[in-house]
């Protein structure tokens, strides 16, 4: 797997820090890059400042004692002085370099003696303090470290780094592979492009696999007794999204289910989202922040063992449901995001819309005529139709976009609707001529859903 490059914001971060602005006016500002466990937090910075002159250490697995002995012990080596103590050592590495880059630092953030040498000694004034970054994980407390932190979030591979990262796949493949694998790097390092989609697939139903052990290891890091919010994740992953309902499937107290959520959400598993009833009241609403959760709890979580034993009735049922069923639904998923950041940015002065646009199949029917949409959103006369393309062979042709546009027309007054198309692979050429001239219509490929 080739690497690409992931500014996550990084070139923000170092022109306010060169400019002294935004986040960086204050005198003791940190950069803080956090993100969920495996998502290349270290490989990013490293390779983003391998060509500058830089200090990396990691305090993964020191207690203070041993880490405070080791720290001298690596910027004495590096700067050439004799070094006792925090105090010496963070002084030293702050003056000897501009990039300082600090990973794991959990271990050590808590005690009196490190947090009060760190805010002390590493940015002293505005004209020589280095550019301090972070990495940490959602639930690290670096509270007492510095005044102000400039966050920079880290995440997974969206859908267009994925189809960087393998050039000669098929957008279907690409829309596969990002479902599966969710972006985590580990399950992608082990994706190999010279054989099919379903043979890959296959090799990730191995028991030893990265999609198969990943999940094991995320939830290992963030909770020392993961196996009650296994069963929380797997209660969200079959669809049961409130509290009552979570508590229902898993027979835990609800005042339980909620401190158990909560924990989730603090971790980046999980996020709380408001949803509109029937009758407009809200409610909170719990969802997986990655799709390949969802695959895991649906498919590896409770068939651990016939997986491990090599059952291969099951495995191909869960490579059918995948193929079959999963990867649309993550089209879904990403097709609704695509949408709403478009609605509420491009669409906005117009349209007006404030509520979520969500997935609401719609048939628009009249005198034997029908077409179904995936939702038809409404505020006024404004009017927003989303159809997502099941098929991966269908690519909008001439008399599916003569279709598409009649039953708008049916619905509402042309002008004053929009009509998102998304389609699995290249659109035809028909609609790919069409599409610029009509700016009611936008039609959206697998490399645009970056959401």
């Amino acid at each position: 797997m080739d690497k690409i490059k992931r500014p996550a914001k990084i070139w923000n971060t170092i022109e306010q820090y060169m400019h002294r602005s935004g986040a960086w006016a204050i005198l003791k500002t940190v950069a803080v890059v956090s993100g969920l466990a495996g998502c290349g937090k270290t490989s990013l910075l490293l390779d983003y400042f391998k060509e500058k002159k830089h200090f990396y250490f990691s305090f993964a697995g020191l207690e203070e004692g041993i880490a405070e002995r080791l720290f001298a012990e690596r910027v004495a080596a590096v700067t050439g002085k004799e070094i006792t103590g925090w105090d010496e050592a963070i002084t030293a590495v702050s003056q000897a370099y501009r990039y300082i880059i600090f990973d794991d630092l959990a271990p050590v953030s808590s005690y009196r003696r490190f947090k009060s040498a760190f805010y002390e000694h590493t940015c002293r004034d505005f004209h020589s303090r280095p550019l301090v970054l972070l990495i940490a994980q959602p639930t690290d407390n670096l509270s007492g470290l510095a005044d102000n932190y400039d966050r920079i979030n880290a995440s997974y591979f969206s859908v267009p780094e994925v189809m960087k990262l393998f050039p000669t796949l098929s957008k279907i493949d690409v829309l596969g592979l990002s479902a599966v694998s969710g972006g985590v790097p580990n399950i992608l390092k082990e994706y190999n492009p010279q054989i099919s989609f379903e043979d890959n697939l296959r090799c990730m139903l191995r028991p030893d696999s990265a999609f198969c052990g990943f999940m094991l290891n995320l939830m290992e890091k963030y909770f020392r007794k993961p196996e009650v919010y296994h069963y929380i994740l797997c209660a969200i992953a079959h669809g049961h999204h409130r509290i009552s309902d979570i508590g229902k499937f898993t027979g835990f107290a609800y005042n339980k289910c909620d401190n158990y959520v909560s924990a989730l959400v603090a971790a980046g598993i999980v996020v709380a989202e408001k949803e509109k009833t029937a009758n407009s009241a809200e409610r909170t609403i719990y969802t997986l922040t990655n799709f390949y959760f969802r695959l895991w709890y649906l498919y590896v979580y409770q068939n651990r063992t016939e997986l491990a034993i090599g059952w291969r009735e099951l495995a191909e049922r869960i490579e059918k449901s995948i193929i079959k069923k999963e990867i649309h639904t993550f089209h879904l998923q990403k097709a609704f995001a695509y949408v709403n950041h478009h609605v509420k940015g491009d669409l906005w002065s117009s349209f007006r819309i404030s509520d979520k646009v969500v997935y609401a199949p719609e048939t628009i029917q009249r005198s034997g005529f029908s077409y179904a949409f995936d939702a038809i959103h409404r505020n006024g006369e404004k009017v927003v139709f989303v159809k997502v393309f099941s098929d991966q062979l269908e690519n909008c042709k001439k008399d599916e976009l003569d279709r598409i546009r009649k039953a708008v027309m049916l619905a509402n007054k042309y002008y004053d609707s929009h009509i998102f198309l998304f389609s699995k692979r290249r659109f035809s050429d028909y609609a790919a001529q069409q599409a610029p001239l009509d700016e009611m219509v936008s039609c959206v490929e697998v490399e645009r859903l970056r959401f």
